[in-house]
């Protein structure tokens, strides 16, 4: 439960480390808000909090048009916790509703439509169909504002089964019509015969939290970019693009981190974010993985509070504000990667795995390669990485491969590929690692990295791992592993910040 006095401080003081904790309601004007929102404060007696933004939709208010509530980074409640809830919301957010309905949601999740139900209505107010209904009302807005679509071409890809029903939802989450949003309407762009396919990328802005050490993710995203299907521009300020696997369709990302370095001020902390998809249906999943992979969800005043204290790590987070933990855009990918960094150094796993795309990696359609060149330069990513499917019976010794990195990336694959193995934020993170540790060939450590990057658990730490060792000194991995207990539920943090520490500093 809220509680109702923190709330309303937080509120008055527009604290902006509670911002996505909840949403603002205020009964005198209909209109629910971020605790950021600049307007006047209202009266105790005229407000009502809210854990989500769909539970105040349901209670009848609208959204702000000054704090713009869905435009906000979500709660990072739900990155840090693993439970049924928590994971039922990664999955709604990301469109799993719109892919498999409700009951599909459910069966992913092993649990009942009604239990589902009542466990979502007990923890945030509303059952997964009104945050599915909240989330298409979200992606429909950016489409909208982006002004490049037709508004019919935004129904359609934001999930509506209908014009009205289009309408009906708009007017209802934001108080205005689709064509008021629009603002007089952008430039529309001529496509190819198909609604769902645009040959002009989607512009659009990803909030988060301040501070983001832009720096620091370029420097990892650059270290590990795999060729062909990653690539950081060393030339245009700090952009980063990325080909991507979606449920209906390829997309190329690409993300700008250039503000983000210079401090993000001119940006009001968002990254620039522009997609090209052979779907546009697709644009909630490439959305969520976009944010998902560079961590824009993450309270970093949480992490710093947490972690600045400590004698060792309290410099490094002082040193670097704003570090995240970088995740993927698929869970296949990074644990692939990471199976074969146990086995050969950063710069040689980062080629291997340039050729296992290479040789088999699906390349990305002529169309969505066409619209990622017009912004920016031709020679971009152009493969998708090989799906789990593609490495399960691949010779990959003729790749390079050693022939235990061989056996380890093959099974890992036929676990995917069977199912028997899931590696994403909605995936149970103690059954995932557990099936990690049961696969030959893959240690502990690296089941944590993978726990870290591709299943978001903020707490992911194995005092094992080989980049920690260097920062431990001569201390010993039991004794790394009790000091660690302090930085609980912050351990994923605490480790990026020790394998970026300079080298002379030791435990």
């Amino acid at each position: 439960m809220l509680d109702f006095d923190i709330c309303y401080r937080a509120m008055a003081s527009r604290d902006a480390r509670f911002d996505g904790l909840f949403f603002v309601a205020v009964t005198s004007t209909g209109v629910y808000c971020r605790p950021v929102c600049g307007s006047r404060t209202p009266k105790r007696e005229n407000v009502r909090f809210f854990r989500v933004g769909a539970a105040a939709e349901a209670a009848g208010f609208r959204a702000c048009r000054r704090c713009r509530p869905e435009a906000g980074p979500s709660s990072p409640e739900w990155n840090v916790r693993g439970d049924l809830v928590a994971r039922a919301l990664r999955l709604i957010a990301s469109g799993a509703v719109d892919e498999a309905g409700v009951a599909g949601v459910a069966r992913q999740l092993a649990v009942s439509e009604r239990h589902l139900h009542r466990q979502l209505v007990a923890e945030v107010g509303v059952g997964p169909l009104a945050l599915a209904l909240n989330r298409r009302a979200q992606t429909a807005r950016l489409l909208i504002e982006a002004g490049v679509l037709p508004l019919a071409d935004v129904a359609l890809a934001a999930g509506y089964s209908s014009i009205r029903q289009f309408n009906d939802g708009i007017r209802t989450a934001f108080g205005r019509s689709p064509s008021e949003l629009r603002k007089g309407g952008g430039a529309r762009t001529p496509h190819d015969g198909r609604p769902d396919r645009w040959s002009e990328p989607l512009a659009l802005r990803l909030r988060y939290r301040p501070p983001l050490n832009g720096a620091a993710l370029l420097t990892w995203l650059r270290e590990r970019a795999v060729p062909g299907v990653e690539k950081v521009s060393e030339t245009d300020g700090g952009c980063y693009r990325r080909t991507l696997r979606l449920p209906r369709g390829a997309g190329i990302a690409e993300l700008d981190l250039g503000a983000a370095v210079l401090g993000g001020h001119d940006l009001g902390h968002q990254v620039r974010l522009r997609l090209s998809l052979d779907d546009l249906r697709d644009i909630t999943a490439a959305v969520r993985r976009c944010r998902d992979l560079l961590d824009l969800d993450a309270d970093p005043a949480a992490v710093a509070d947490a972690l600045g204290p400590d004698p060792l790590l309290g410099p490094l987070v002082r040193a670097a504000p704003g570090l995240r933990v970088p995740g993927c855009a698929e869970g296949f990918e990074l644990a692939v990667r990471v199976v074969v960094e146990q086995y050969a150094p950063l710069d040689e796993a980062r080629r291997l795995c340039g050729r296992l795309a290479a040789g088999y990696g699906e390349p990305v359609g002529p169309a969505t390669v066409g619209a990622a060149a017009e912004a920016g330069p031709a020679a971009g990513p152009t493969r998708l990485f090989p799906s789990a499917a593609a490495l399960a019976a691949a010779d990959l010794t003729a790749l390079g491969l050693g022939d235990q990195p061989a056996a380890a990336v093959r099974a890992l694959a036929r676990a995917m590929d069977g199912g028997t193995l899931r590696l994403g934020r909605d995936a149970d993170r103690e059954e995932a690692t557990a099936r990690l540790l049961a696969l030959p060939g893959i240690a502990p450590w690296a089941v944590q990295r993978i726990a870290a990057h591709a299943l978001g658990d903020p707490d992911a730490f194995s005092p094992e791992d080989p980049g920690l060792r260097r920062v431990a000194g001569r201390t010993a991995p039991a004794g790394l592993a009790r000091r660690a207990r302090g930085w609980r539920p912050w351990r994923s943090y605490a480790a990026m910040h020790l394998w970026s520490a300079p080298p002379d500093h030791t435990a």
